[in-house]
């Protein structure tokens, strides 16, 4: 029997990094972003300035 300290073995949340977490808000921006350039190029420019 081998007796030796696996304290480096055993898992550490510290260090991974939360990838879901990034993607999800990565995609909401995206979505955002276009959803921002639809409505400024796609609705507010095509009927023109305040009357």
């Amino acid at each position: 029997m081998d007796i030796r300290n696996n304290e480096e073995e055993r898992f550490d949340p510290s260090k991974f990094t939360p990838i879901g977490t990034w993607t999800l808000l990565c995609l909401i921006v995206t979505g955002m972003v276009i959803a921002w350039l639809f409505l400024y190029f796609g609705v507010f420019l095509p009927r023109g300035g305040v009357q």
